[in-house]
């Protein structure tokens, strides 16, 4: 690489320089203007070669640069698709256990209806039972009492068997 050449000839441009008699009473130096014009000359010579490099240089940076840009942008875009579906995702398990608790809640007002309403059907089956038995009972005791009644018409008191 020719950096190495400019920067001798720049340090031997800036010796050159100094190296002029300094003038009295001014900052100005005496200095070869022939000896200046060749490493100007020189030193232009290899700048393009430098040049070239460099635009290489920047061009190849540059592209590395939109490379990394267009991956940069793609792992972004993708990052916001894989956001977006566990938003959702989080939203359908939020509607899933809400629905999931709606139907634990109906089912308990179910079951407890259905207890309710066994309850009432056992107690209406006992009541129907009781009645039964009391209709049997009433029965029971006028054919009982029928019995005395038969005897009392004998002269019998009715009232001594019981």
């Amino acid at each position: 690489m020719n950096t190495m050449t400019i920067n001798r000839l720049l340090d031997r441009l800036e010796e050159t320089l100094n190296n002029g008699k300094k003038q009295m009473f001014s900052n100005m130096r005496l200095i070869d203007a022939n000896t200046c014009f060749a490493l100007l000359q020189q030193i232009r010579s290899q700048l393009p070669t430098e040049l070239a490099e460099a635009t290489l240089v920047l061009r190849d940076c540059d592209t590395i640069k939109a490379d990394a840009s267009k991956e940069a942008q793609a792992i972004i875009a993708e990052a916001k698709e894989e956001a977006l579906r566990l938003v959702a995702e989080s939203e359908i398990m939020k509607d899933a256990q809400l629905q999931a608790s709606e139907l634990v809640n109906n089912a308990g007002v179910y079951a407890d209806n259905l207890v309710e309403q066994s309850y009432e059907q056992v107690n209406a089956l006992y009541l129907d039972v009781e009645n039964s038995m009391r209709d049997m009972l009433n029965k029971v005791y006028a054919k009982r009492n029928s019995l005395y009644v038969g005897e009392a018409g004998d002269g019998a008191n009715g009232e001594g068997n019981q």
